[in-house]
């Protein structure tokens, strides 16, 4: 089927009428399935920690603040930011600009850009393939598919939709070049991948996707022809900018969450489980892409409980889904642009290399659906054809509009879910009582309004779902620290803390180590965490006693031995480090 079914761009005043109702009536959709969330506040589950009072978003649009969104993780390690993405860091400087720490005007800013995402789509996709209307639905089904409420939703992932605006944009700005080829508008396309790339490392696969492109509908690939393997190979070569950016990009997260700890659950499940993951969740994203229901802000990764038989029939479904749909290369190649997209789109987040402790996640999908939402509507374009008119149109306009509306209203319940952190842990354990980062957060939640019978019995049940993870985790922990591998050990406790907050001995057990560790800050607050939980503990002010000596803080250190002695007059360490200082020697 040719690419140009419909009337190209470049058409007349009636095609430009039809543009601009079409993002008349998207943005009138997403605003009302997506406008409800401008009432609602952050998450505690890292918008307290990237957002709410994240400090260095005070400095707002200033020299300072633009300095450290440019530079956090790329010349230095800052854990106020969870990659090198400085555009997204931008946003939440203007967003502190014009709003400080008030969620309304976040969740605002958050929906604008979904909603420029999926009108950018509409005009990448009229320009790359000249059919307005299938543009138009595809656009729909992205802005208000239910899978694409927690990347709007969640300001977290705000790096989503940043990444997502500028890679639709750099398929935009190749659709042109690609009309025209010259080093000028390959500059521009270069531009674009590069502010994809600042928005969040994850536009790696945007080189392979735009191969897929020049399969179809672009049509630079000559399949015909005698030699279709020198062009592709010179329309690979076209790309080795793009490639050398988007990897060298996404090797720097790496890095950077390897420096964070984000990345040892690598160490802990074998290749082979992590392949049978990805196999499920490709399997699972396809189910949730046509049925986006029992849908939770975090999917607990099965590690060794994976359902292997299960696994491996995923495995084959998605081999076999593959092997038909690149054998239409020739005949249906939006089947075989839309598969390989998603499959692409989806490859760097499938846990093999695995960052975080999910199975999946419905941000993932953000970018990878539109290769499904594409091949479906070109495909059942092509079925439609084969329909005696008027009943074509009608069953078209049917079918149509039936997908959006029950997209829409799914999607407007499943953004009611995120009204407050209660609702989206709540949520989750109504969808799955074993979700134990649910029981934690809704834990922790009841802790702080007081409620601790209930909280604890939330934290409790944590503790019970990762128990086997959790003395896998302090095993290796602690044989880290027995060799002074201090760096090693410290991300695997912490990841600890998360399920049992409230333990004051592995708090200060960390800050020890991270005393050793020469870190010093974190340390101090570690042992301030440890009092929280065990206020008349007399260890972890030593310990606070003995970082301060050794930061020359000597007054401050005197200060809280002499309390201790007031506490515990018999304590020999105190009266001994206090002796030392008054003679003037260092702390043991």
């Amino acid at each position: 089927m040719p690419a140009n079914l419909d009337s190209p761009p470049s058409a007349g005043g009636a095609k430009r009428w039809e543009a601009i109702v079409v993002c008349l009536v998207l943005a009138l959709a997403t605003i009302a399935v997506f406008g409800q969330a401008v009432h609602y506040g952050f998450i505690t589950f890292d918008d307290d920690h990237y957002v709410d009072h994240n400090a260095p978003l005070e400095d707002g649009l200033s020299a300072r603040g633009l300095a450290w969104a440019l530079t956090t993780n790329l010349t230095h390690l800052n854990e106020s930011a969870e990659y090198w993405e400085p555009l997204t860091l931008i946003t939440r400087l203007a967003d502190y600009q014009m709003y400080k720490f008030e969620p309304g005007g976040h969740h605002l800013t958050s929906i604008l850009l979904h909603l420029a995402t999926g009108l950018a789509l509409y005009g990448a996709l009229w320009r790359l393939t000249g059919a307005s209307r299938r543009s138009a639905l595809v656009a729909a089904l992205f802005l208000l598919h239910p899978m694409h409420v927690e990347p709007a939703l969640w300001l977290s992932a705000r790096k989503d939709l940043v990444n997502g605006l500028f890679y639709i944009l750099t398929l935009w700005a190749y659709g042109w070049y690609a009309a025209r080829p010259n080093w000028r508008r390959y500059l521009l396309v270069c531009a674009a991948a590069l502010a994809a790339n600042m928005g969040k490392p994850m536009a790696v696969s945007l080189p392979f996707v735009l191969l897929l492109l020049d399969l179809w509908p672009l049509r630079r690939w000559p399949l015909e022809s005698g030699d279709k393997w020198r062009h592709l190979l010179r329309l690979t070569w076209e790309k080795a900018p793009l490639f050398v950016l988007t990897f060298g990009v996404a090797a720097l997260a790496v890095i950077v969450q390897k420096e964070i700890g984000a990345l040892d659950v690598e160490d802990v499940l074998p290749l082979s489980w992590r392949l049978g993951n990805a196999a499920l969740a490709l399997a699972t994203y396809v189910v949730k892409a046509f049925v986006p229901v029992r849908l939770v802000f975090f999917y607990p990764h099965p590690g060794r409980q994976l359902n292997v038989p299960l696994a491996v029939a995923a495995g084959v479904a998605v081999l076999a889904v593959s092997l038909l749909a690149g054998s239409q290369w020739r005949r249906r190649p939006w089947l075989t642009v839309g598969w390989f997209w998603f499959l692409v789109v989806l490859g760097p987040v499938l846990g093999l290399i695995q960052i975080g402790d999910q199975a999946m996640a419905d941000r993932y999908s953000y970018l990878a659906f539109i290769g499904i939402f594409i091949a479906v509507v070109w495909q059942g374009a092509e079925w439609l054809h084969r329909v005696a008119p008027p009943w074509d149109r009608i069953v078209a306009w049917g079918l149509s509009t039936g997908a959006v509306v029950a997209c829409g209203v799914l999607c407007f319940f499943q953004v009611r879910t995120w009204r407050s952190s209660e609702t989206v842990f709540s949520h989750a354990l109504a969808v799955n009582p074993d979700n134990y980062l649910a029981q934690y957060n809704l834990g922790a939640i009841l802790l702080d309004m007081g409620r601790r019978d209930e909280a604890m019995s939330h934290f409790h049940a944590a503790i019970r779902l990762r128990e086997p993870v959790l003395r896998r985790l302090m095993a290796d922990a602690d044989a880290a620290a027995q060799r002074g591998a201090y760096r090693e050990a410290v991300p695997r406790v912490i990841r600890i803390l998360l399920v049992m907050p409230w333990n004051a001995e592995l708090h200060q057990r960390l800050g020890t180590w991270l005393a050793l560790d020469h870190q010093s800050g974190k340390a101090l607050g570690q042992f301030d965490a440890a009092l929280k939980y065990r206020p008349d503990w007399i260890e972890p002010r030593i310990s606070i006693a003995v970082v301060l000596i050794g930061a020359g803080q000597v007054p401050k250190a005197q200060g809280i031995l002499r309390d201790v002695l007031v506490r515990d007059p018999a304590n020999v360490t105190a009266r001994e480090m206090l002796d030392s200082l008054a003679a003037g020697h260092s702390a043991p």
